[in-house]
């Protein structure tokens, strides 16, 4: 079921394209390796977004994670858990090169089969995010959350590379880190999804983007 946001996650790299651009060297943008599980703050009754630039450097390690859309107090939480995520760096002419990956955090409503599924505005980026230099993340315009399948009574995170084609359409998913279920519904969501393109060196690309799903346990009942 898609709801309007307005806007608003082992071992791979999506089939990595050559997307780079003729006489600036070939890019591929960084991407993410391992993923771990982000808590639901359990206490807090609001679903929403928080959205990270994590800084990596020329072999894939952490520098950084930047906040570009706030949302206390899931901020913290997936700031912290993301800190120890594996990342694989960006890539110019198959060297490695410091770049960016940007990550976004759901943090979803229990909803089974849709009830009680909100529809909201998503808050505006409360800041540039880390980005800096000749690569500029893809920026997320419409999202939804996830419909949890029917009966389920799983809950967790669910971590999702998702190639962002240089049009701003979603041209693939990998699942990095899957929930029974869940890994499905999460898919099926991010697939509605859409952005602006990544830019390097001011033209069109397409890119890797982080999206991670943190469905509430069904204990927690619908918001």
């Amino acid at each position: 079921m898609k709801r309007g946001w307005g806007v608003a996650a082992g071992v791979l790299v999506l089939a990595t394209s050559a997307w780079g651009q003729a006489g600036a060297g070939k890019y591929h943008s960084a991407g993410i390796a391992q993923a771990g599980d982000i808590a639901y703050p359990m206490n807090s009754q609001t679903p929403g977004l928080v959205t990270l630039d994590v800084s990596l450097d020329t072999t894939g390690t952490v520098q950084n994670v930047a906040v570009v859309r706030d949302l206390p107090p899931f901020t913290s939480v997936a700031q912290s858990a993301v800190q120890s995520w594996q990342f694989t760096p960006a890539m110019v002419n198959g060297q490695g090169v410091a770049g960016t990956v940007r990550v976004n955090v759901v943090f979803n409503p229990y909803n089974p089969s849709g009830v009680g599924l909100p529809g909201e505005t998503l808050p505006p980026a409360s800041s540039g995010g880390g980005a800096s230099g000749d690569f500029q993340p893809a920026q997320l315009q419409t999202a939804g959350y996830a419909t949890y399948p029917p009966n389920t009574v799983t809950s967790g995170t669910v971590v999702l590379q998702v190639h962002v084609g240089s049009e701003g359409k979603v041209h693939g998913t990998v699942v990095v880190r899957g929930k029974g279920s869940l890994s499905g519904a999460a898919t099926k969501a991010v697939k509605t999804w859409a952005f602006a393109p990544a830019s390097y060196k001011g033209k069109a690309v397409g890119s890797e983007v982080v999206v991670a799903f943190v469905f509430a346990s069904p204990q927690a009942g619908t918001r």
